[in-house]
């Protein structure tokens, strides 16, 4: 006797829909030529996908390199000068993130928040 399977669990469709959904998703962000700066935050779709992050107006100005920085208002002529606050370099989404000393204390947290949840 022949065992026949003619039925698909949904979980098992829903999954591989998924997956080739995200293939697809990844293969036309590569080939964009736009979005750099959010591309140096997320170059691969599926470690987004899976983040649990709060979007909100201030993180996407931030990942999209759009507004919130003085190198950005700078580039419209809406400030005289690109230079953070700081005084060590313009005001841009990776110095803010990286090299800033006025935000020092807050990427010391997140730092030790990610090494303890490892996310």
């Amino acid at each position: 006797m022949a065992i026949v399977f003619d039925r698909l669990p949904k979980t098992a469709l829903y999954s591989e829909l998924e997956e080739e959904a995200t293939l697809k998703w990844q293969e036309e962000w590569e080939r964009c030529n736009k979005a750099a700066v959010t591309k140096q935050f997320f170059p691969n779709v599926q470690d987004r996908i899976h983040r649990r992050i709060k979007i909100n107006p201030n993180f996407t100005a931030l990942v999209t390199g759009r507004g919130k920085t003085k190198a950005y208002l700078h580039r419209f002529k809406l400030t005289d000068k690109a230079t953070c606050p700081c005084n060590i370099e313009d005001q841009t989404p990776e110095h803010k993130l990286n090299n800033c000393t006025r935000h020092k204390n807050q990427r010391d947290l997140l730092k030790q928040e990610i090494l303890k949840t490892g996310r």
